[in-house]
């Protein structure tokens, strides 16, 4: 079998561009340029113990220059003209300070105090951050706060980062829709490793949740328009979660009670070494009771887990842990394109263990570590036909490991490996059994280094990588640069992506190529004080993308799809005193072929038009956030089964949410998506005729409620 990839693999020339890359990093590695004013510190807290992954701002530019390591130190290379600077230190569970320092030889020692207050002392400010060092020029950064008080969050981080100026979502499925690029395109990591399955069992045309509880994150970070060689197998986006430290996790009890469920959690050990168990409990039950739906429900959706988490910090050594089990079912009657009667229903299963080590081996070295594993077992019946059947085996494990080398105090190489493994088992079933498999092992080296030089940024990187399953090794290079000057920031990007095939395409054939997209990005930002305003351009280039050439059984498959996508993101956001807000505006243009589509059209996941505008006050009088959002679209363009195009009328949405802080250990949160109760379509089912008003698209309900009480057990007070 002739086999396709996108880029020729001969032996020789994959030998020769890895001598090729080797060179280039050693060249790069050799590469310095004369240091100007370094600035450094440590940073503390009362005990005089480190505080690592603060982050390090230059309050006049408002954009963060550093973050302290694991031994909380940090570095700063300034201009020989700059005398002094003001800096704000900013860590979860510490009050944020304020130092005007001087460049020199000496070593500041850094005290933060602790936030013991931290939800009665909330401090509101826009999550939009214009970061000089980092890689892409458009990244959104969120906290814990920004996330559990987001009116479109409902208590899940998708649904808060569907706020995100660049993103649109979609409501029958909820994952992000990032620059033109359909949902699959954009990938979740935590610490550093790819979830292969991040989101939450779904019904038809029934939202999706993240499968992660925001509160078990310090950070949550969306980059789109380019990201760093350290991660790949996304086309358009990754959202990174990284978890708590061993700091950062209190110990003690809370509890919280919504109209979803409830959670309890308790954190034993000491402060150096902790465990935490969670038992948590999902359940739409309510919800559809009080909520009307255009589904009869038989079983609510519901989800039971439990969860261990292990926090350490031990000689230098950070080590973080977790083991555990979630089961997913629910299921709904109701009628397919044929007027046929179905009794769906669907299970999940699903095991995770994770481990991750990192220590900074000197003032120059930094090395991490992890690995995880994921089985999952789903099963349903009903699905598309009656007396239908399907059953899901995955298992994938991952492994990686990087080392970053600050080589100068202006210069960093960063280097790693990344070994990931899977063995997927598919059996469909009506009237015989039709078993699928596929088993894959994918490699991927990595490189990247970095420059901060005055108002200068750049980062180059390369990532390589070998599919056993696709017989197929690919070369990504990743490009950055940026240049900040006065409270203007200029930066620019460019890369190559690749991403495996869905598995829903690879049980069929093991010959497609990955598809590939080349992504280029020029923004501007705008800084002064708490007003900020970014405009950023995207051209991408598809290549590789995946066609159905016949409805058949099995699929008749092919690799040539292709296509482009560009577009512009306006975004201002401002605060006035205790208000803040963003406003944002998206124009997206793609045309694609790919899946059903052989000749090049506008994805039916895609608006043209964008505008998005939200708003936070915190009412200190009052002790509580006021959350408002708005959605509002120009539609899109549906397709029946013979290509016909059918006109999806505009969209729009008004979300508002409340967060009542009754005492540091008691909150209280109710939020409501669409409160006016829009309907809104959002696709056309191509199983149905063009006539036929039932193969819109649209949510089972017009609302989603969320109202929840947390509690802090004891003394302590709550964590989020």
């Amino acid at each position: 079998m002739h086999r396709q990839s996108s880029i020729s693999t001969p032996r020789t020339l994959w030998k020769a561009r890895l001598t090729l890359l080797c060179l280039f990093l050693c060249l790069f590695s050799s590469f310095t340029l004369r240091a100007t004013q370094p600035l450094r510190g440590q940073i503390l807290d009362l005990s005089g113990q480190t505080i690592p992954q603060v982050e390090v701002y230059d309050m006049q530019q408002g954009t963060c220059l550093a973050t302290s390591n694991a031994q909380g130190e940090f570095i700063l290379t300034l201009p020989d003209s700059l005398q002094r600077i003001t800096l704000s230190f900013v860590a979860e569970g510490f009050h944020s300070k304020q130092m005007e320092l001087t460049p020199g030889e000496q070593v500041y020692r850094i005290l933060l105090l602790p936030n013991e207050k931290r939800l009665g002392e909330v401090v509101v400010r826009a999550h939009r951050l214009q970061q000089v060092t980092a890689f892409a020029p458009l990244s959104t950064q969120m906290t814990k706060m920004e996330i559990l008080t987001s009116p479109r969050a409902l208590g899940s981080i998708l649904g808060a980062v569907s706020e995100a100026p660049e993103v649109q979502v979609s409501d029958t499925d909820g994952r992000l829709l990032v620059q033109g690029g359909a949902p699959g395109e954009t990938q979740v990591y935590v610490d550093g490793l790819l979830l292969p399955s991040p989101y939450t069992l779904s019904s038809y045309n029934g939202g999706t949740r993240t499968t992660i509880n925001p509160s078990a994150c310090r950070r949550v970070r969306l980059f789109s328009g380019g990201y760093s060689a350290a991660y790949g197998e996304a086309l358009s986006g990754v959202l990174l979660l990284e978890t708590q430290e061993a700091r950062e996790v209190a110990l003690g009890t809370e509890l919280s009670l919504s109209l979803l469920g409830g959670n309890i959690s308790t954190t034993v050990g000491s402060p150096k070494a902790k465990v935490q168990l969670v038992a948590d409990y999902t359940s739409l039950f309510l919800k559809d009771k009080l909520i009307p739906s255009s589904y009869h429900w038989r079983k609510s959706y519901s989800s039971p887990s439990l969860s261990a988490s292990l926090f350490s910090e031990l000689n230098g050594w950070q080590l973080k842990g977790q083991l555990s089990y979630s089961h997913m079912g629910f299921g709904y009657d109701r009628t397919n394109s044929s007027h046929e009667a179905l009794a769906s229903d669907l299970a999940d299963d699903r095991w995770y263990a994770r481990l991750t080590l990192s220590k900074a081996i000197n003032s120059k070295l930094d090395w991490e570590a992890g690995g995880h594993l994921q089985y999952r077992d789903f099963r349903g019946s009903n699905l598309q036909r009656a007396e239908d059947a399907v059953k899901d085996r995955d298992a994938y494990a991952q492994l990686r490991s990087a080392i970053r080398w600050r080589i100068t105090p202006i210069l960093s190489l960063t280097s790693g490996i990344d070994y990931s493994y899977r063995d997927y088992h598919e059996t469909y079933t009506y009237r015989n059994e039709y078993p699928l498999h596929f088993r894959n092992h994918l490699t991927a080296l990595f490189s990247e280094g970095s420059l901060l030089y005055r108002g200068f940024t750049a980062s180059v990187g390369l990532r390589g990588t070998y599919s056993s399953l696709l017989g197929e090794s690919t070369l990504s290079p990743r490009l950055y640069a940026g240049y900040r000057f006065g409270k203007h920031l200029l930066a620019a990007s460019w890369g190559y992506f690749t991403q495996l095939p869905s598995s829903d395409v690879l049980v069929f054939t093991p010959s497609l190529a990955s598809p590939r997209a080349a992504v280029s990005q020029l923004s501007y930002g705008f800084t002064s004080g708490e007003h900020s305003l970014q405009l950023a351009l995207f051209y991408k280039s598809y290549h590789g993308l995946m066609r159905r050439l016949s409805s058949s059984y099995p699929p008749s498959l092919d690799s040539k799809g292709r296509g482009e996508s560009y577009g512009i993101n306006l975004i201002y956001t401002g605060k006035i005193q205790a208000l803040s807000y963003t406003l944002s505006y998206g124009f997206t243009e793609a045309k694609l072929s790919y899946d059903r589509f052989t000749q090049h059209i506008r994805p039916d996941y895609l608006s043209p038009h964008a505008a998005k505008a939200s708003l936070r006050y915190w009412a200190r009088s009052l002790s509580s956030m006021i959350g408002l959002a708005c959605y509002l679209d120009a539609g899109a363009t549906g397709y029946d089964a013979s290509l016909t195009p059918i006109s999806i009328p505009s969209r729009s949405r008004l979300d508002l949410s409340w967060t009542y802080v009754v005492s540091p250990r008691l909150a209280i949160h109710a939020g409501c998506q669409n409160i006016l109760g829009t309907r809104n379509y959002w696709g056309f089912d191509p199983s149905y005729p063009a006539s036929d008003p039932d193969g819109l698209r649209t949510t089972p309900s017009s609302r989603f409620v969320y109202v929840g009480i947390f509690f802090a057990l004891g003394k302590r007070s709550l964590s989020i």
